[in-house]
């Protein structure tokens, strides 16, 4: 007849257990097949010795029974050794040459256990934070440096490559919307002699304070750029050749109205503007506001002439 009350042939937090003296098991409640690893199936005659870790199966037989059979009482580390065990109280009795057990798991094991899953999950959670941080600071520098790559140095303007990729973007939006697309190209009259008079550190401020004011007097929708060594251009969507001219004008009046330090007379620019036409290729674009720039130097510099 079982000793295992049938309460407790369900749970898996107790464990209950009669075995023969050759390890045998004779029957299991649902905690011992879960802590054995044993299948319900294997549950008559499989050998079950195994599941003992500390004390082993061994030596609890070897131990002397008390006057009601018992032989132990108190921690049993029991389990699979090659996977998993787990530390009970309980107590172990050895009546007609079979050993019943009956535990329950550790409460402070399982208090440890749930201190250091908690412990565990809070190093996961600042891992996963601290790996989250990481990888926005990289993204950050990642944008930097193509940021670097697209911008010109000496002026904060974008460089030419910058200009290429924002020119194939708005020929691609002109196609889908139809909507008008200007340039303006801009050469700084006479740059060489403010080179020879006044020395390349002094050009290279008079570009400084062009670029400035180039941002100064575009939209935030236009896009400047230095695409040579005193040449700029202004890429102008949703802009008609009317309205880039006027653009080109104010840039040439704001200019030449004040003199930047250390030249003593204003700088002048001439400016070359054209507005894409349908169908015309970028290449064709470019040549006609490269054109513009061009008539404008040969007819005296300083104005704005339209391709």
């Amino acid at each position: 007849m079982s000793w295992i009350a049938p309460e407790l042939r369900p749970l898996s937090a107790v464990v209950a257990a009669t075995l023969a003296c050759d390890g045998t098991l004779i029957e299991a409640n649902a905690g011992f097949l879960r802590i054995a690893r044993l299948p319900a199936q294997q549950l008559i005659g499989a050998p079950a010795a195994r599941a003992f870790v500390q004390p082993s199966f061994a030596a609890l037989l070897r131990l002397a029974p008390a006057a009601d059979d018992e032989i132990h009482r108190g921690l049993l580390t029991m389990g699979d050794p090659m996977a998993a065990t787990r530390t009970l109280h309980g107590r172990v009795w050895r009546r007609g040459g079979q050993l019943q057990v009956l535990a329950e798991y550790d409460i402070d094991e399982l208090e440890r256990l749930n201190a250091k899953m908690i412990e565990l999950n809070r190093d996961y959670a600042d891992a996963q934070f601290e790996l989250a941080q990481s990888n926005i600071k990289l993204q950050q520098r990642e944008a930097e440096i193509v940021a670097l790559t697209l911008t010109d140095s000496l002026t904060g303007l974008g460089n030419h490559r910058r200009f290429e990729q924002e020119l194939s973007t708005e020929i691609k939006r002109f196609a889908r919307t139809a909507e008008p697309l200007s340039a303006l190209m801009v050469d700084l009259d006479h740059f060489k002699a403010i080179n020879d008079s006044y020395g390349h550190d002094a050009g290279d401020k008079v570009l400084a304070a062009f670029a400035a004011l180039l941002r100064a007097q575009i939209r935030a929708t236009e896009i400047a750029a230095r695409i040579g060594g005193e040449e700029f251009v202004v890429l102008m969507p949703h802009t008609g050749l009317q309205q880039a001219m006027l653009t080109a004008e104010r840039i040439r009046t704001a200019l030449a109205a004040v003199p930047i330090p250390p030249a003593s007379q204003p700088v002048t620019a001439s400016f070359g503007v054209a507005t894409l036409a349908t169908a015309e290729s970028r290449d064709a674009f470019m040549r006609r506001v490269d054109c513009a720039l061009y008539a404008a130097k040969h007819s005296g510099r300083n104005c704005v002439v339209a391709g």
